[in-house]
């Protein structure tokens, strides 16, 4: 018998006929998709405001962990301004830079940002992953297999420039001592599996695609056959391996196991925002959705959600002066 799953849409009312029983824990995913990012920055800026963290378990890819960032230092409309002001500046992506092979993400300049222009609170982040862990996904090239990076305990400007190292885009892969990694959305686009791998059995995820969304192109496996190793070779690789664990998270979404409860945040349709190069009308509508959103799902099941032991913590941290995130 397949497990439960539960849509948390505008105008869905699915929700609202879910009574939900004891979660004694339960885990956050978010996905990526670059500026359609800003639909969960709104579901988390809804979470901020009213104060709503009961997670154990965060993970994100691409956008999805730069959201989480904002999120864990307790930051309301810090990943909107990162989506709108940061990631719309031709000093992160130009489309003539990139069309003339000088370079296309700055992901440089966009974590110098989360360390000056549009600073991120780690003080507050920190103490708020004390009692949770918060990761960052990204696909090592080595094994072409998924990698976490903990945002308390690795290097956090390795991990949100490793996470978001979109392969078409930027032009080389975010490297360490031993691995070379690309954007966490080739091997784990929605890492939902991760979370139950880990022993998660509740899990929010909150998607920036309609819950139908599917899409495969069968021509990419046909070039890959045929195509010497080339760079673009490798590029229409890692896209048919996006594809196909994309295929795999949808299935896994659509029929949980029979002892997982997913609670799915998404837009009914099809966003305004795109990857890259989003009007700034686009952004606002999506953000406000997200809000939306958010605020659906804190009304009707968000509400019941809560973990003692994150009650507890709570009442421990605010003696201490900590974030409002708790």
């Amino acid at each position: 018998m397949p497990g439960t799953h539960i849509s948390y849409a505008a105008q869905n009312f699915e929700g609202l006929s879910y009574l939900i029983q004891d979660v004694p824990s339960v885990a956050l995913v978010t996905e990526g998709g670059g500026q359609r990012g800003i639909f969960t920055a709104g579901v988390l800026d809804a979470f901020l405001n009213a104060g709503f963290n009961p997670f154990g378990l965060l993970i994100g890819t691409s956008s999805g962990a730069l959201n989480l960032a904002s999120y864990i230092c307790g930051q309301e409309k810090h990943a909107y301004r990162v989506i709108t002001e940061a990631t719309t500046s031709q000093n992160f992506f130009a489309l003539k830079r990139f069309l003339t092979g000088k370079g296309g993400l700055d992901l440089d300049w966009l974590v110098q940002q989360a360390k000056s222009g549009l600073v991120l609170d780690w003080n507050a982040g920190r103490e708020n992953m004390r009692h949770r862990t918060v990761l960052a996904s990204a696909c090592g090239l080595s094994q072409h297999q998924a990698c976490y990076f903990n945002l308390a305990e690795d290097d956090w400007q390795l991990a949100l420039k490793a996470t978001c190292s979109i392969p078409l885009l930027h032009t080389k892969p975010v490297q360490n001592e031993s691995e070379r990694y690309v954007d966490g959305g080739v091997c784990a686009p929605i890492p939902v599996q991760e979370a139950y791998r880990r022993g998660y059995n509740h899990i929010v995820v909150v998607r920036t695609m309609p819950v139908e969304f599917y899409r495969e192109h069968q021509w990419l496996k046909g070039i890959s056959k045929w195509m010497k190793k080339t760079r673009v070779a490798e590029l229409v690789q890692l896209l048919v391996e996006h594809e196909e664990s994309y295929r795999k998270t949808q299935e896994f979404l659509a029929i949980p196991p029979d002892d997982v409860t997913i609670y799915e945040i998404h837009p009914n349709k099809t966003l305004g925002s795109k990857l890259i190069g989003s009007s700034m009308d686009a952004l606002e509508r999506d953000y406000e959705l997200g809000l939306k959103s958010g605020r659906y799902f804190l009304n009707s099941v968000g509400r019941r959600i809560v973990s003692p032991s994150v009650l507890s913590l709570s009442k421990e941290s605010g003696s201490r002066g900590t974030s409002p995130l708790l």
